[in-house]
């Protein structure tokens, strides 16, 4: 996923669904979204700090740094990160404890008797990924941008409603 949707799709929905939180929390947090794509950089891309362990010490982290408000910041952020990155090669949400990355599949065909279509999880081993992965494809970022377009539909429906009646 881009490094630019990463930090604009979770910054767009805490903003959207809260509204009235304190924006130092929002922009003061927000590198915690790059925070685990360092790992690109070390042996391990994708498993290193891909990881539920790392966004909970990370979070910890913070929480013990700053407030309770932040810590629930830093998790959404975090949180997103292992969301957006759920397209094909995965997450390694249980790394150290457990060597496998989890991917999203969603995928339309035609086929000669109509349309296939498949949706689910399905699980990697490590030593299955393949790494120059980059142009792989995955549409997580666009189901999570409609979701943001619905959500912000249903928080301001009333102002919609008088704009277009």
């Amino acid at each position: 996923m881009e490094p630019l949707v990463h930090v604009l799709i979770p910054m767009l929905f805490l903003m959207a669904i809260f509204p009235k939180l304190d924006k130092k929390y929002v922009f003061f947090l927000l590198p915690l979204a790059f925070l685990m794509d360092l790992d690109l950089f070390l042996p391990g891309h994708r498993y290193l700090f891909h990881n539920l362990l790392f966004l909970l010490v990370v979070a910890a982290i913070v929480y013990f740094v700053w407030d309770k408000r932040a810590w629930f910041v830093s998790l959404f952020y975090l949180g997103s990160h292992l969301i957006l990155d759920l397209g094909d090669p995965g997450v390694a949400f249980f790394y150290p404890f457990y060597n496998r990355t989890f991917y999203w599949v969603s995928t339309l065909q035609m086929t000669p008797d109509g349309f296939a279509l498949e949706f689910g999880f399905r699980v990697r081993e490590f030593s299955e990924l393949v790494f120059g992965y980059a142009n792989w494809v995955s549409i997580t970022g666009s189901v999570f941008l409609l979701l943001f377009l619905v959500l912000v539909c249903v928080r301001y429906w009333k102002n919609i409603k008088k704009l277009i009646f």
